[in-house]
């Protein structure tokens, strides 16, 4: 179930997120640096409209019968974008955000339980929704950083919810790749169920739980959204780590984005 869903226009719920981002975009230079490495406002901007046109593609296909295409990776759909004239970037960003909106709407009408392929796994289309506010909220916050919007629209909770029930591999996998060995830590947030960064034979992930070993880390909820990502908030104090530096640096490390 996807949260603050309009029945005819399941894509609306993106609005508040798209709306914020394009303000934040306005206000920012495009070779200013962003809180993702390597990355300018620029390169943001072309993140996010290649994503918009690959989830466009991918439901376009699946509502018209045909095969869905293979997910391209980030460089090979990212680079024609990255390429491009900010202004005409700029200009590109709402119009693939809102073609994505159209393909969301059309299969969801029809089809809200509809699953697609989607980087080598199925995903519910719905969930695609929370997916985008999640990256247009967070990568919003990595061109401004932290102020009363970002506090806002990263502290709600579903897209807490979708990095851990949607993301919780994915958002380990690359530290996990590097140390494997059995772990299990609490990142809790308060007024809010605990997730744990979790190591076992059943692979790396995310999971909700109520465990009872003491947190590892400590946070709003806001502040924590952005430590799954392996982001960190402006204000560290906004973090705290009571169990100290060996399991700190343990989870820090398995949380190091994707």
């Amino acid at each position: 179930m996807v949260d603050h869903v309009n029945a005819t226009r399941p894509s609306l719920a993106m609005e508040t997120e798209a709306d914020a981002f394009f303000e934040a975009l306005d206000d920012t230079p495009p070779d200013s640096l962003s809180a993702c490495a390597g990355w300018t406002a620029h390169d943001v901007t072309a993140h996010l409209t290649a994503a918009a046109v690959e989830v466009a593609t991918n439901l376009e296909a699946y509502a018209e019968g045909w095969l869905v295409p293979a997910t391209r990776g980030f460089e090979e759909r990212e680079a024609p974008y990255r390429a491009m004239d900010h202004e005409e970037l700029r200009t590109q960003l709402p119009i693939s955000i809102e073609r994505a909106a159209v393909a969301l709407d059309a299969v969801l009408n029809s089809q809200p339980d509809a699953v697609v392929p989607w980087t080598g796994r199925e995903m519910v289309v719905a969930t695609f929704i929370t997916h985008m506010r999640s990256e247009l909220a967070l990568h919003r916050w990595d061109l401004v950083g932290d102020d009363d919007v970002s506090a806002v629209l990263l502290a709600q909770p579903e897209l807490t919810d979708h990095a851990v029930t949607v993301l919780g591999r994915a958002l380990i996998a690359r530290g996990a790749a590097l140390d494997s060995t059995k772990f299990l830590a609490v990142i809790s947030a308060t007024g809010t169920q605990n997730v744990i960064a979790l190591v076992d034979g059943d692979g790396a992930r995310l999971i909700r739980g109520e465990e009872t070993s003491d947190p590892v880390v400590i946070g709003d909820p806001a502040a924590r959204l952005l430590f799954l990502w392996g982001r960190r908030p402006g204000d560290p104090r906004r973090l705290v780590a009571p169990c100290g530096r060996q399991l700190l640096a343990r989870l820090q490390n398995l949380l190091a984005g994707y």
